[in-house]
């Protein structure tokens, strides 16, 4: 049984070794042919198409594959170059709507007489949207508790100033808690740019600024421009708070007052931290 099967498989071997014999004579020497000849390629006539065949199909699906390949490649070159022409045109727009900001911010730097840190706010209180916040500056970037926190701000054209925002109340590693001017916890000593008269200040549950004189007598008028005192020992001299926005006198010795900030807490993203050392 064996020996019939391996006969079987020597004369099909033997055979296709004939036919590939004849398909390459009769494709070299395609003239003068004999009878002989003439039998061999019709026998083999038909497995010289069918390979001829298959040969164009599969240089025709090699090619075709050469080209998906280099087409997907290209496709894969033109993402990338449009994602980085994206990200710097998005850059570029940033740095135009940002283009005052930054002028503003680049002003106040040469301003500062302490240690700083540039941070940015990482999240808000829910409860509280403009009155406390988490920076991503903490200890590693030897941030402090009572830290103040000041943003630039432009008063008037081409007049810049640092703006007081608040001061750290809590800190860790790679994160601090701020606690804002306008949060009723907060409580300022202020004093007035044209004569120096001096109060107090804190902020309000509706998020504005209020407070008093120490003297009924101080001459103190709505414009006039507010800054820290240095009273207290928080809070550095000179730090801009805002402007006198109304004036009320009342029973007592003092003179009420409310101030609107110069700094735009629902649209501020990035602060700096004054390092000082106390």
């Amino acid at each position: 049984m064996e020996n019939k099967k391996l006969i079987k498989r020597i004369v099909v071997i033997f055979i296709c070794m004939i036919l590939i014999i004849a398909i390459g004579y009769t494709s070299v020497y395609n003239v003068g042919t004999n009878s002989g000849e003439n039998i061999i390629g019709t026998l083999t006539s038909p497995i010289q198409k069918v390979l001829y065949n298959f040969g164009r199909i599969f240089s025709n699906s090699y090619e075709s594959i050469l080209e998906i390949y280099k087409v997907r490649e290209e496709n894969e070159q033109l993402k990338e170059r449009l994602y980085k022409l994206t990200n710097e045109n998005r850059i570029l727009l940033d740095i135009v709507e940002n283009k005052e900001y930054l002028k503003n911010e680049y002003t106040m730097r040469k301003m500062i007489d302490y240690d700083y840190e540039k941070a940015q706010i990482i999240s808000r209180d829910p409860n509280n949207w403009f009155k406390k916040f988490t920076i991503d500056k903490g200890t590693k970037q030897d941030v402090k508790i009572d830290d103040i926190i000041v943003q630039a701000a432009e008063v008037e054209e081409d007049l810049v100033v640092i703006g007081l925002v608040g001061k750290v109340i809590d800190v860790g590693s790679n994160w601090a808690k701020v606690i804002t001017i306008v949060d009723i916890n907060s409580s300022i000593s202020f004093r007035n740019i044209k004569n120096n008269s001096s109060g107090i200040l804190r902020g309000q549950i509706d998020n504005t600024i209020k407070g008093y004189t120490f003297s009924k007598g101080d001459k103190i008028k709505v414009g006039d421009a507010l800054v820290t005192s240095g009273l207290g020992e928080v809070y550095a001299q000179n730090l801009y708070i805002g402007k006198v926005v109304s004036i009320e006198g009342n029973d007592g010795l003092t003179i009420d007052l409310e101030v609107e900030p110069v700094v735009n807490f629902q649209e501020i993203h990035n602060v700096y931290v004054l390092k000082i050392e106390r």
